[in-house]
């Protein structure tokens, strides 16, 4: 059976540098609640593909005239965060006991030793980093700039035994009583260095579902290419409290490179399900 590149070993400066989740790799999707995540292929289906705009091939979402900012906590290189940001104000979606809720938290952003720039772990004036922290002293998933369609609340969501959807592969879920899917298109070809290993290019992530009686083919992601990544589903959940699903997702593209990326319902134009409202990009080495 050929095997689908889709993740290394970054390097030992990545790690030293962010912190990183763990994920599975299980084959499979569990049912949890009320929500059935259900992984299958869908090569040569076409009822998935109806309605479908055209799409370029370039990367998407971009990083840049999004209406909201978003951060992790840890320690940045000094081109990737500012003590600046603090005074936006912001929101945190925590995990506490097995259990996700969204509260406003204070940041505090302050020099650190960047062991990938610096030379003198010693001297704090020669530092170039910057650590980010909150408030609280639960683990934070990802950090949005306030807005008034967020608010304090325990978030419903659903669990994920595997958090990427190969190519031509799709995932169901429900939400409230009603079904969405997320599925991706891509192209593979065996690896010149070994012909058992896939290649993944042209690779688009969707998201699927029913809204005002209309049903909605949405792309959320897309790259030309990957090297040694793959786009990550970190969470699935209701963050802005209006009864549908939002996602948090790692729309990264190489192996060196965080990029938390937050899709929110409530910003959505008619025709979409979620809204890009803000990203961050970090790298390691």
């Amino acid at each position: 059976m050929k095997k689908i590149i889709v993740l290394v070993l970054a390097c030992v400066s990545l790690i030293a540098c962010k912190e990183t989740s763990k994920t599975k790799n299980e084959s499979d999707f569990q049912m949890a609640g009320d929500a059935l995540a259900v992984k299958d292929s869908i090569a040569g289906s076409d009822s998935l593909f109806n309605n479908m705009e055209w799409i370029d091939e370039e990367l998407y979402p971009k990083s840049k005239d999004l209406p909201l900012f978003v951060l992790s906590t840890g320690i940045f290189h000094g081109d990737e965060t500012s003590p600046v940001m603090i005074h936006k104000g912001w929101f945190g979606i925590f995990r506490d006991r097995g259990k996700y809720y969204i509260a406003p938290t204070t940041l505090t952003i302050q020099k650190a030793f960047d062991v990938v720039l610096d030379e003198n772990e010693h001297n704090s004036s020669e530092w170039t980093g910057w650590e980010v922290k909150t408030s609280h002293i639960d683990t934070s998933l990802v950090l949005i700039s306030s807005s008034p369609r967020l608010s304090s609340h325990e978030i419903k969501t659903i669990p994920l035994d595997k958090d990427f959807i190969e190519p031509n592969e799709k995932m169901t879920f429900t939400y409230n009583g009603s079904s969405y899917t997320l599925y991706s298109t891509g192209d593979l070809k065996p690896a010149e260095y070994n012909k058992d290993e896939m290649i993944v290019s042209n690779y688009k992530l969707y998201i699927k579902g029913n809204k005002d009686g209309k049903e909605i083919n949405q792309l959320i992601a897309s790259t030309p290419t990957f090297e040694d990544a793959i786009f990550r589903v970190l969470f699935i959940g209701d963050i802005d409290n209006d009864g549908f699903p939002d996602l948090v997702l790692n729309t990264t593209y190489n192996y060196n490179l965080y990029r938390p990326t937050v899709y929110l319902s409530s910003f959505a134009d008619k025709d979409q399900l979620v809204k890009v409202v803000g990203l961050h990009e970090s790298v390691g080495c």
